[in-house]
């Protein structure tokens, strides 16, 4: 009796779990079922509903309808997702009008609300839309959302404020874009391009003038980056700071280079005998972009320079002059004596050499 009792028990345990996972595999091929069903619903749905507002949003670009069908709040991601793609595309009086079905449709309530209380998808959704709309009223949330600790969604906010006001905004964003290492460089030349340039070289301008070293470098590299000569009124004076501070003085000499402004020729020529290395690096670029026939002598003696750095970019540079020509780069590198000048200039007359050929129809680089 004893022996037979843990038989029938491990008899009954072992059914049990049987039947335990049986109920388990109906539970979970039924919860599929369900959910594909629903999927399926979901996407039925979601195609008729583009079927229906598609042609609507696009009849709006000329005239808006005078009466529209409700939106079902399943489908306000959905709609705004639709309204904001057709708002990339178009400008002018169509964009005016595609606003007044956001009006008519009471989704502009929808927007304010996903901005105070919505997801973090439903308030980037939400900044997009203010943007286009340049609705005002929610300039003060927007604001705050600009300085939240989530990099995509204060860039967007960023975003969002220049194109209700750029001129509103730019004053208040360029500190922000200093301070904020986490924003994307990308997106801020986007957002400070769209802002406009005359808006945008004075801010800048001026936030570096009162910067920390740090701080007016970077602002100084996104200048240069956007090739912005209105800056360069409010940039000049910082080079007559003493002690000059390098990380400055290395950014002013990329953003003279990139705007090619003849006044800052004898400056960069300056400091192409700097003793730090990287000054020189900038000096010797910013010369291959804005010298002329008598700076072709000074970067020939930057090939001996003792940083290998230095007679890169001086090679570089020589072979970008505008005034060098493929005759003269090529007579250049045959009578400089043995040793690395030559080494580092030669595959810069070939790369000059490879892309006249490919220039010349019916022919080929060998």
């Amino acid at each position: 009796m004893s022996a037979a009792l843990p038989s029938t028990v491990l008899d009954n345990t072992g059914w049990l779990v049987t039947v335990a996972i049986h109920i388990l595999i109906i539970i979970l091929f039924t919860w599929t079922v369900i959910i594909r069903r629903l999927r399926i619903v979901t996407d039925r749905r979601r195609q008729a509903m583009v079927a229906v507002w598609r042609p609507i949003l696009l009849e709006s670009l000329i005239e808006a309808p005078a009466s529209l069908p409700a939106i079902h709040p399943h489908d306000y991601i959905l709609f705004l997702y639709l309204w904001n793609h057709l708002q990339e595309s178009i400008k002018g009086e169509s964009s005016s009008e595609l606003c007044k079905i956001l009006y008519q449709t009471g989704m502009d309530r929808v927007v304010h609300q996903y901005l105070v209380t919505g997801t973090m998808r439903q308030q980037l959704l939400a900044l997009v839309t203010m943007g286009h709309l340049k609705e005002t009223t929610a300039w003060t949330r927007i604001l705050e959302l600009a300085h939240a600790d989530n990099a995509i969604l204060s860039i967007e906010a960023a975003r969002a404020l220049t194109r209700i006001d750029a001129s509103r905004a730019v004053p208040v964003l360029v500190p922000l874009i200093a301070q904020r290492p986490d924003w994307s460089p990308l997106k801020i030349l986007a957002i400070l391009q769209g802002a406009g340039e005359h808006l945008v070289a004075g801010a800048i301008g001026k936030a570096a003038q009162h910067a920390t070293p740090m701080i007016a470098a970077r602002l100084i590299r996104f200048l240069a980056s956007i090739r912005n000569h209105r800056a360069l009124p409010f940039i000049r004076p910082l080079l007559d700071r003493q002690p000059l501070d390098e990380d400055i003085l290395a950014s002013c000499l990329s953003l003279f280079g990139q705007c090619c402004d003849p006044r800052d020729l004898p400056t960069v020529r300056g400091y192409l005998s700097h003793p730090t290395w990287f000054i020189r690096v900038q000096a010797a670029t910013a010369l291959g972009k804005m010298g002329i026939d008598e700076d072709e002598a000074l970067l020939i003696e930057l090939l001996s320079d003792t940083h290998w750095w230095v007679r890169y970019r001086a090679a570089e540079a020589l072979a970008t002059l505008p005034s060098m020509t493929d005759e003269k780069l090529t007579l250049l590198v045959q009578t400089l004596p043995p040793g690395e000048g030559r080494h580092i200039l030669t595959p810069f007359v070939a790369k000059r050499i490879e892309a006249s050929l490919m220039t010349i129809p019916g022919e080929t680089a060998a």
